[in-house]
């Protein structure tokens, strides 16, 4: 099953959009924050766990091929996880601007991000954050 990991501090304004658009397409999202706001949004975006555990547990129980980092998040703590597990063949940081931008015309937002990580080595730029990966991973 495709999974998002998107790992959050205080604020999901730039995930939403992402959020909502793979939700909507299936993929089995997860958020992580303490923020009790941005647990509540996420519900409200169709995300399907909301947890509060360390990435690095979160990254061994679901095992998503893609994980976000917002760049106020526990960046360090999540980079370390990403690298130490060898899980995820993706790993992004949100960006104000940025080579991979993914657009949800139903809610008429994009999000921008950097590819921090890629072991599929899909071409730049991007506009899904599984580019590279197959429908089966």
């Amino acid at each position: 099953m495709r999974t998002l990991l998107v790992v959050l501090a205080d604020d999901i304004s730039a995930t939403a959009a992402t959020l909502a658009l793979y939700a909507g397409r299936g993929v089995r999202t997860v958020v992580h924050s303490q923020n009790e706001e941005v647990r509540q949004r996420a519900a409200l975006l169709g995300v399907a766990h909301v947890e509060t555990a360390d990435p690095y547990d979160l990254i061994k129980t679901y095992e998503p091929q893609v994980v976000v980092c917002d760049h106020n998040g526990p960046l360090r703590e999540t980079k370390l996880a990403v690298y130490r597990t060898g899980i995820p063949d993706k790993f992004y940081l949100t960006a104000t601007e940025g080579a991979t931008v993914v657009e949800n015309g139903a809610h008429a937002a994009q999000d921008h991000y950097y590819r921090d990580l890629d072991r599929t080595n899909a071409p730049l730029p991007e506009n899904d954050l599984f580019a590279g990966l197959s429908e089966k991973d």
